[in-house]
Parts: C-alpha cells; sequence; structure tokens
C-alpha cells in the first residue's frame, strides 16, 4: 500500500497535470516510473463488496466499481465506437487480448480512459483504452457478506475480503445470483468466483496471479428488429418472448500472470494471460415487428462454439535524466493468439403473433449444420520515448511493427489465410501553460479487430479482418478548484465501418468517422459533494462504395451522436449519503438506410448509501431506484438489433465486515 501513496502524491503532476501548484511537488526524476505505478494504483485498492464509481472517478469519461458505473462511456463503447471490437483492453496496464470480460470478483475497478488520460499510454488505442485495475489486499484481514435485491428482483449473495501473511497477500470474491433477472425478462440463476494472489519478492518487485470464472444459465435471448417504416411498440416490461424450450448456457474464464519490478535503472514488465469465452447452448429467437405490433418470429439455435485468447507481453524501460529533462525510453513485445468456433444457425420458425402476447409455442427442434473456425496471431514489437521537461512539458513518441496472421475455413469448408505487416505510431504533447492549466494533443494509429457478425446476419459469428484505425484530438485541462477539474477535448476518429449488406450478411461496407467534442467536470464541490458531470456531441459520418449508390446511408446505425450524464453525491451525515444520476442518450438511427430512428431517453436514478455498526461489526446499507422517469422504448446495436429499454427498478443489498471494528 506505501506504493501506491507514494504514487497518488506523483499523481498530480505526471498523470494530471495543471493542477494548482500550491498542491503540485516539483517533478520527480522518477515522475514516468511513478506515473505508471500511480495508473494501475490509482483505484487499486482494496474493494468493498459496495463499491463507489463516482468518489473514485478521476473524470466524466467512465468508471465502474462492481455494478456501479459514472461518467459518459462504458468498457464496451466509448465515443460511439464499440470497444468489444477493438480489443483495447489492459490489465494494470498490461495488454489484454480478450475473449471474455474479466470478471468484478477480481477488480477493484474498470476505467476508460481517453483524452490526456491515455496520453501517456506507452501503447495508446485510436478508439480509447479500457483498463482493469485487479484487487489488492487491505492493511487488516476482512470478509464482507452481503444479502439483498439487485436490479429487477435478481436474488444476491456475496462474500468477498482479503488477507495477509508476510510478503504474500489475497483478495477475491464470491457472488451467486439463484434468480437472475436479466432487463429483457431472461430468468436463471449465475455464480462468480475469483482471486488474486501477491507476492513481493522485494520492495520493488511483485508478482501476481489472479484467476476467475462466471458460469451463467437462463432462458434465452432475444432481439428485435423493425418491419416497417417506424419503431415497433414497447415491448411488456420484463417479458421472455423466447419459446419455453429455448436455453443459453455459457462458462467465461480468465487467467493471468503479471511481474512488475525494477532492476537498477531498468523497469521489467511481464505478464501473460489466458480468456475462454465458452457458450455451451445459444437459443436465440429474432421477432420482426411493425409499428402496429404485429410480428413474426424465428429461433435460432446453435451448438457449443467456444472463444480462447492467449495475449503476453514484455516491457523494459529505461529512465534516466539530463539536466532540467527526464528521459525514458521504452521496448515491448506483445503477442495474442485467438481462436473463434462458429456455426451455422437450425432457424425454427415460430410464426405470426401480437406483441402483446407470445409467440406459438412450437416443437423443440435439434440442431443439424456446418462449423467453422478462425485462427489469429498478431505479433507486435513497440518502441517508444517520452521526454519530460520540469514540471512543464511532456512528450511522448512510439512506433509499432505488427505482424497479423489470419486463417479461416467458412462455413462452406474453404480454407484462407492473410498475412499482412503494417507499421503505427503515437505522439503526443502535454503543455503546462499555468500551474492550473494545461494543453495536451495526441495522434495515434492503429490496427484494431471488427468483431464478429451479429446473430441476425447470415454469416453470424463470423470473424471480420481488421481495419487500420486513425485519432487526432486536441484539448485542455483545467483545475476550476483544487479539488474540481474540467477536461474538454475535440476529437477526429476514423475506421473501417461495419453493417449489413444485402445479400443480409455483416461485415465492413466503407469508413465511418466521428468528429466532435466532449467535455468533463469531476471532483468534489465542497467537503460534502461530490460531482461527476460530462458531455460528447460529435457528427457520424459513413462513406464507402455502398453509401456512394444509395444503398446504406452516411450516419452509423445505433450512434447516439449527443449523450450526457451527471451524477452527484452529497453527504447528509458522516456514515450518510445521498445520491442522483441523470443520464440522456441521443437519437439513434436504426437501420443502415437511414430511415428509421429510435428516440432519444433521458433517464434518473436515485440512490442512499447508509453506513452503521450491526452487531459490533462495520455494515452498509445501499439502495438504488433507476429509470424513474419511466422511460420505455429500445436501444439500439450497430447491427440494427433492437432490445428493450431497462423498466423502472429498485436493488437494495446489506453488507456486513467481519474484519474490522472499524
Amino acid at each position: 500500500m506505501s506504493r501506491c501513496i507514494g504514487a497518488r502524491i506523483a499523481l498530480r503532476t505526471t498523470e494530471f497535470p495543471g493542477l494548482p501548484r500550491a498542491r503540485v511537488p516539483p517533478m520527480s526524476r522518477n515522475a514516468p516510473r511513478l506515473a505508471s505505478l500511480a495508473i494501475s494504483c490509482a483505484v487499486a485498492t482494496p474493494a468493498l463488496a459496495q463499491d463507489n464509481a463516482l468518489t473514485s472517478a478521476v473524470d466524466a469519461f467512465g468508471e465502474r466499481a462492481g455494478i456501479e458505473q459514472s461518467g459518459l462511456y462504458t468498457e464496451s463503447q466509448v465515443r460511439g465506437f464499440d470497444l468489444n471490437d477493438s480489443g483495447a483492453y489492459r490489465i494494470d496496464g498490461a495488454y489484454f487480448g480478450r475473449a471474455a470480460a474479466m470478471d468484478d470478483t477480481v477488480l477493484s475497478s474498470v476505467g476508460v480512459r481517453v483524452g490526456v488520460n491515455a496520453a501517456r499510454l506507452d501503447y495508446p488505442a485510436p478508439s480509447g483504452v479500457v483498463n482493469y485495475r485487479l484487487r489488492e489486499a487491505g492493511a487488516k484481514n476482512e470478509l464482507r457478506l452481503g444479502l439483498g435485491f439487485r436490479d429487477f428482483g435478481t436474488r444476491v449473495v456475496q462474500a468477498d475480503g482479503s488477507a495477509q501473511a508476510g510478503t504474500f497477500s489475497v483478495a477475491g470474491g464470491v457472488l451467486w445470483r439463484p434468480l437472475q433477472v436479466h432487463p429483457q425478462g431472461y430468468r436463471g440463476s449465475g455464480v462468480n468466483a475469483g482471486g488474486v494472489a501477491t507476492w513481493k519478492l522485494a520492495p520493488d518487485r511483485r508478482l501476481r496471479a489472479f484467476t476467475s470464472i462466471y458460469r451463467r444459465h437462463y432462458d434465452g435471448d432475444y432481439a428485435v428488429t423493425p418491419s416497417g417504416t417506424a419503431m415497433p411498440p414497447a415491448l411488456r416490461p420484463l417479458h421472455q418472448y423466447s419459446p419455453a424450450w429455448a436455453e443459453t448456457v455459457g462458462l467465461s474464464t480468465n487467467t493471468g500472470l503479471l511481474f512488475d519490478g525494477r532492476f537498477g535503472g531498468f523497469e521489467v514488465d511481464l505478464s501473460a494471460f489466458r480468456s475462454v469465452f465458452d457458450i455451451d447452448k445459444n437459443d436465440f429467437t429474432l421477432i420482426s415487428a411493425d409499428a402496429a405490433g404485429n410480428a413474426t418470429a424465428t429461433t435460432l439455435r446453435t451448438p457449443r462454439r467456444e472463444k480462447h485468447a492467449t495475449s503476453a507481453e514484455a516491457r523494459i524501460a529505461r529512465s534516466f535524466a539530463a539536466g532540467a529533462f527526464d528521459h525514458r525510453a521504452t521496448l515491448s513485445l506483445r503477442g495474442a493468439r485467438t481462436r473463434n468456433e462458429f456455426t451455422s444457425s437450425q432457424a425454427i420458425p415460430l410464426g405470426a403473433f401480437h406483441l402483446s402476447g407470445d409467440p406459438p409455442d412450437l416443437a423443440e427442434v435439434a440442431w443439424s449444420g456446418r462449423r467453422g473456425e478462425d485462427r489469429t496471431e498478431q505479433l507486435t514489437a513497440s518502441a517508444g520515448y517520452a521526454l519530460t521537461w520540469n514540471d512543464r512539458l511532456q512528450l511522448r513518441f512510439g512506433l509499432h511493427r505488427v505482424r497479423y496472421d489470419k486463417a479461416s475455413q467458412a462455413l462452406s469448408g474453404n480454407r484462407t489465410q492473410r498475412v499482412s505487416l503494417s507499421t503505427h505510431h503515437n505522439a503526443s504533447v502535454v503543455f503546462n501553460l499555468t500551474g492550473r492549466t494545461a494543453l495536451f494533443g495526441s495522434w495515434v494509429t492503429g490496427l484494431e479487430e471488427s468483431g464478429a457478425a451479429p446473430g441476425s446476419a447470415s454469416n453470424r459469428d463470423e470473424v471480420l479482418p481488421p481495419g487500420e484505425a486513425e485519432q487526432k484530438e486536441l484539448g485542455l485541462r483545467h483545475a476550476l478548484t483544487p479539488r474540481l477539474t474540467f477536461i474538454g477535448a475535440l476529437f477526429d476518429v476514423s475506421k473501417p465501418s461495419q453493417g449489413l449488406r444485402q445479400d443480409g450478411s455483416f461485415g465492413l461496407i466503407g469508413e465511418v468517422r466521428h468528429r466532435g467534442i466532449e467535455a468533463s467536470i469531476a471532483g468534489k464541490l465542497n467537503d460534502r459533494t461530490n460531482l461527476v458531470a460530462g458531455l460528447v456531441r460529435f457528427d457520424s459520418e459513413v462513406s464507402g462504395p455502398l453509401v456512394d449508390a444509395g444503398l446504406v446511408g452516411s450516419h452509423g446505425v445505433g450512434v447516439a451522436q449527443t449523450v450526457a450524464a451527471a451524477s452527484i453525491e452529497y453527504r447528509l451525515r458522516e456514515n450518510w449519503s445521498l445520491d442522483a444520476s441523470l443520464s440522456h442518450t441521443g437519437e439513434r438511427w436504426a437501420n443502415t438506410a437511414n430511415t428509421l430512428k429510435a428516440p432519444a431517453l433521458t433517464t434518473l436514478s436515485l440512490g442512499t448509501r447508509r453506513r452503521f455498526v450491526l452487531g459490533q461489526h462495520p455494515a452498509e446499507l445501499r439502495v438504488v431506484a433507476s429509470n424513474l422517469s419511466g422511460e420505455e422504448g429500445y436501444t439500439v446495436a450497430r447491427s440494427g438489433l433492437l432490445t428493450p429499454v431497462p423498466p423502472r427498478t429498485i436493488r437494495a443489498v446489506l453488507t456486513i465486515n467481519f474484519g474490522s471494528k472499524d
């Protein structure tokens, strides 16, 4: 913990420049090292069974702690782009090839890094970066037990804690949902378990290992597509439209090993991860409905299929000083190997019905069809250089050479292979105009994954070829007060666009460009009030031969070009607080022809957090009511699939700490 405390002090000058000079210590010769440490330690304190994303957020660009979320962006969507495809994920700064999402039982929090908070990454990504922060053991051995209800009546029993024994420590937890209800009305159960072990080999050397597992089972997936020129009416809240025999069973696992250490003047970071997404069964019901609620449904049955991702990274850095300048040189080698299985779908037509009722109850049909597979290997060699001049200027440059090798076996049995070599770069600058104000800019290019075709496409689950993305950005960071910071930026991000083709297949159809402005205000208004508020507005422009031919529109599907979010927490007393969150998502095109729009959505949530003593043990009661405005309608995915807006709900969880009397 002492390493993290020291890193937080240095954080004022290295990770977040532009704070008042009265609060800024002189630039350390070890600033780059401290900055890297601060990135991983900023919120890597022991995670509580009930976390608070608002108080841990350093900006309004996205922070999650457990199921608590604040800010404009999430770990799957940044600036209108889907990060599930781009692969821009890190674990405490280490490159992570993700097949399955990281489990909360091994995480303290998750942060989205764009703008000035991404300008110091050795290997940034054009769409932004999601950084998972692993749990760490607390100063005291602790055990926390929680019991209650999450959204939509989900029942939850959870336990987490940490323990230390000399130089060895562990932290982790278990989460059991005997009844899990999803926003779409799916019902089932789920269990999560995971832990992080840490061994301090020396004061400046550390070895960590983690593993997690998430098992879930529920009664099938469904989504809606519009069949007319207007949006379908709202679905019945929490109603399952899948047939009675529909089933989805999945297992996600993540395992990793990380080493970080200092050897003389060199910093060495090594990491290796294994991520597995295993779908045992998946029955997906596709509903086509018009504005009057008249619909037809087809259930697509697919058998077991897996996605495996193995990734590793080796980094070495050397920092040295020369007069008023600090220098840092880095070399790294990153590799990832993925294997993605996909299959044809067994279509089971259910027939016609009205959305006020249910699809006809037809007999179950066994799957029969064909299988395919994609194998991808990616190797990246990088060299970087960073220059710091006093506490005034920071420059960073990086050069990356990528070898991409993809072999595919299509459902038809045809085999193809493609090998490409490409060079990418990043450059960034942060200039402190004053002790309170800093300007920053960046230019990043990179090779990004394009994901897989969605369930509604004729080439369902087929992995798409990667594309080169580019991001340019210019912004300002200003300390409004010593505890409240404003960040504003202009950005321009372009990459290959995706969508449904005329033949029903899903793939790359041109180029999409998002140009806009984003703003964040985060920090403390006073001793009792925390605030996180943000706004992003951009133009989404699609170009390519299909647009030129008039077959698709010039705007992306499912992209809201205006998003605003604000969260505030007010502490009534020392152990009692109230909080509120307001979220607005603008209109989104619901088809590639740009003839149908989903309306804007604005939701309000209110909550309270009460800490007290129960039987001589510290306890906390967390209650949150969501979507109090009662919004109805649909959210739109980039594939054009519609899912219902989560209805009004409330959750309440009580947590008791058995490891501390404080």
